[in-house]
């Protein structure tokens, strides 16, 4: 670390013109074409500099089974373009009006396992006859997230994990901790049936990067309550890579990225304009909670668009043996996206907004205490070839508000903070060089926070981000290798505040990190994975200097000014198995972060809140664990699956556990499906469950803490084991289409049981939901 006194910050402007100039170079770059002998890669035609309206392709061909029987109903999409056909009842599917670059196809359908193929579009119109082998396995048809290019989650060359729209359809979670709580090494860091945030391995707040839709979100996420404002449930599915992301991320992605993925806008190329849309209700009876959603799209041409609004209130949380007090909650928010797709590339655009209102639950059962938040966020998108090249450049905004009030009468905020941002990225996709595909990227980052509150946390502050990345993989017969490199810089002001006490600052910093996978196939259906990655953040406004009452998480909490960045380099190696009835990965994974910045009671009441005082300190760290998952089907109707995870947190400075590490969690489902039974289409039954084990390894400061818990009756982490039934099934309509019914019933034998990484967990006697009946529809129109 650095500091810099009297520097001017560096403005966002600096990274828009930056970003031209990278557009630039790649225009100019040379074009290049090669032709490759890999049987997965098909390239055909020329390289060319534009792309007029007559150079743009067909792509088409059939889908057929082992026997060279027709697969109907598959879904073929071409993943950078966002566009997607189906095959007819002969296989065949067709897709139009394609410009030259290098592409890459996934197609899947229900009862076959999903396929991966790259294309190449020349000159000439292309045609890619797929096979696909049978599969009761349902997975993933590809990532975008993990790599420079998109790939199937077998090749991955990260720990990824995705959560299906079929998944978030049926279980609408409230939260984005939620919507991931169930996956291996992701856990839900929650104040609150509303406000949970996702912990991956041990590490969340600034070590987890999330995106919505690939755009940056910040929400202040160094504060434990501070959740994100998406809406996980209206997404096409969200995708979690584990382990450090930094290269293609930067600073935050420490510990992980999660990027939840819209659906894609509807292609009207080729067919008559049209509009369509869904609309889904339902009600959960633990805290009252109805809910709705509504989402109409249509396409004419290449203009496409989209339109949702949801919505959701809620009452105090039932436990089993007590109604949880003030833990209210409701939000409502929607999307618009505009979008236009011609011979010359595709622009898009799309506008959020989302509010959240919270009551806080407080030790005092008669507290009143609200919070609220108030997100505001826009993204424009460009994708264009340049030759067989591609280039993506995107540029956003966001404004996130947040209010917290003393009590339910207040008028004036005890802590309010305003935060803009203003990000951008450019991406130049290049054709194949020899064997290699890839990117070099460019991003930056302005971003200012203002508190205009009664009480001040943190001060305010203008930070200023600005990277340069590379980013290569390559497939030589079995072996799949990624490596890349990104060179960061930030530079921060910080205001004087005299209430805190501090003085006007400067800080900057600089980091270079990399990554290295390879995946070696064993066979067809074994693969064996390492990836060693190195990873960075460095410390926020509010690690260096706050000092003042959070009224969210009824802690005083104090910054220290001489934190240094973290780094972390981190191992994961792993055994992949995919047959057509069985799916499994098995890994384990150590993370050594040197100066890893973390919260630790400090057992001491601040005289003028009477708060409990959290400090920030820093030390030397390794966390390392594990991860396992299986699904299994035994017949065509039976599915099984599991999860186990397990990390270990140790601050080996200190020789002391990190605070704050879950504890060993195995899940576990059994379901009956099938295709019809009587009237009903797609039925389905699952019987499952989840087993949290006690945690005993606590950092000193947080035992001194637990112990004073409850008036000095002291709280202790428990095992607990938590039950769960889903069925459903759909209906058809006279006009073609389903109603979709989902009911599910969570902790179905009303168990006392607090998550060991709920903030509620000292505020209030097991805060844990009681059983939870939970009903809902979704028609299409």
């Amino acid at each position: 670390m650095t500091a810099i006194n009297n520097a001017r910050p560096v403005r966002g402007l600096a990274f828009l013109v930056a970003a031209g100039l990278l557009t630039r170079a790649a225009a100019a770059a040379p074009r290049l074409a090669f032709s490759l002998s890999d049987p997965g890669i098909l390239v055909l035609g020329r390289s060319a500099a534009a792309v007029p309206a007559s150079d743009a392709r067909t792509l088409s061909g059939r889908v057929t089974d082992p026997g060279g029987n027709p697969v109907a109903q598959a879904a073929v999409r071409l993943v950078e373009l966002k566009r997607t056909a189906t095959s007819d009842n002969d296989g065949k599917y067709s897709i139009t009006q394609i410009p030259p670059g290098s592409y890459t196809i996934s197609i899947r359908v229900i009862g076959y396992a999903p396929r991966v193929r790259k294309v190449t579009v020349g000159n000439a119109d292309v045609t890619v006859d797929v096979t696909l082998k049978p599969s009761v396995i349902e997975l993933p048809a590809v990532q975008v997230s993990a790599s420079a290019e998109a790939t199937s989650a077998l090749n991955s060359p990260q720990p990824i994990a995705t959560v299906s729209e079929e998944d978030l359809t049926k279980v609408r979670p409230t939260s984005l901790g939620e919507a991931l709580a169930d996956i291996a090494g992701v856990r839900n860091n929650s104040s609150g049936a509303a406000a949970g945030k996702p912990v991956i391995r041990g590490l969340t707040n600034n070590r987890v990067l999330v995106l919505d839709n690939g755009q940056r979100l910040e929400h202040n996420q160094w504060g434990d309550d501070h959740f994100s404002s998406v809406e996980p449930a209206a997404s096409s599915r969200i995708e979690v890579i584990r382990g450090p992301a930094s290269v293609l991320y930067g600073s935050d992605a420490l510990g992980g990225v999660i990027n939840v993925i819209e659906p894609d806008l509807p292609d009207g190329i080729g067919r008559a304009p049209f509009v369509h849309g869904s609309v889904t209700g339902g009600f959960a009876s633990g805290n009252r909670q109805p809910d709705g959603s509504l989402t109409m799209e249509g396409a004419s041409g290449g203009f496409r668009y989209r339109g949702s609004i949801t919505g959701r209130t809620a009452e105090n949380t039932r436990t089993p043996t007590y109604t949880l007090w003030n833990s209210g909650y409701h939000n409502v928010g929607g999307t618009g996206t505009l979008g236009y797709r011609g011979t010359w590339g595709s622009l898009t655009g799309r506008y959020t907004y989302r509010n959240d209102h919270l009551n806080l639950t407080d030790e005092d059962s008669t507290a009143t205490g609200r919070a609220a938040t108030d997100d505001h966020r826009g993204r424009l998108e460009l994708a264009m070839p340049i030759g067989t090249t591609r280039l993506d450049w995107s540029a956003g905004y966001e404004r996130n508000q947040r209010h917290e009030w003393a009590d339910a009468t207040s008028t004036s905020e005890a802590f309010a903070m305003r935060q803009k941002s203003y990000t951008t990225e450019a991406r130049l996709h290049h054709s194949s060089l020899g064997p290699f595909s890839g990117l070099v990227g460019f991003s930056g980052e302005y971003t200012t926070d203002v508190n205009f509150g009664e009480e001040f946390l943190e001060p305010d502050s203008k930070a200023a981000d600005a990277a340069l990345y590379v980013f290569e993989q390559t497939d030589v017969g079995r072996w799949n290798v990624s490596f890349g490199g990104r060179y960061d810089y930030r530079h921060l002001d910080v205001d004087a505040n005299a209430d805190l006490g501090n003085p006007s600052a400067t800080r900057h910093w600089s980091s270079v990190t990399g990554n290295l996978g390879v995946l070696y196939h064993v066979t067809e259906p074994v693969a064996l994975v390492l990836n060693v990655g190195r990873g960075f953040r460095s410390p926020s406004t509010f690690d260096l200097f706050a000092n003042g009452p959070h009224e969210a998480t009824s802690t005083f909490e104090r910054g220290n000014p001489n934190l240094n960045t973290e780094t972390s380099l981190n191992t994961d190696v792993a055994i992949r198995i995919q047959s057509g009835s069985a799916a499994a990965e098995v890994g384990g994974f150590v993370n050594l972060i040197k100066n890893f910045i973390y919260t630790v009671p400090a057992n001491q009441i601040d005289p003028s809140s009477a708060l409990q005082i959290y400090d920030v300190t820093q030390g030397d760290a390794v966390l390392r664990g594990f991860e396992g998952q299986l699904q299994y089907h035994p017949t065509t109707y039976l599915h099984l699956e599991g999860t186990a995870d397990y990390v270990y947190g140790q601050n080996t400075t200190a020789a002391e556990p990190l605070p704050t590490m879950p504890p060993f969690r195995a899940t576990y489902t059994a379901r009956l499906e099938g295709r019809s039974l009587s009237k009903l289409s797609s039925p389905y039954f699952s019987l499952g469950g989840e087993s949290n084990m006690r945690q005993t390894r606590l950092n000193p400061a947080e035992a001194i803490f637990y112990a004073d818990a409850f008036g000095g009756q002291g709280y202790q982490s428990k095992a607990y084991t938590l039950i769960n039934l889903t069925t459903g099934f759909s209906l058809p309509t006279s006009g073609g289409r389903l109603v979709q019914f989902d009911f599910q019933l969570r902790n179905a034998l009303d168990q006392d049981w607090v998550d060991y990484l709920s903030h509620l967990k000292t505020l209030a006697p097991n805060p844990g939901m009681g059983r939870n009946f939970t009903a809902r529809i979704t028609a299409g129109f």
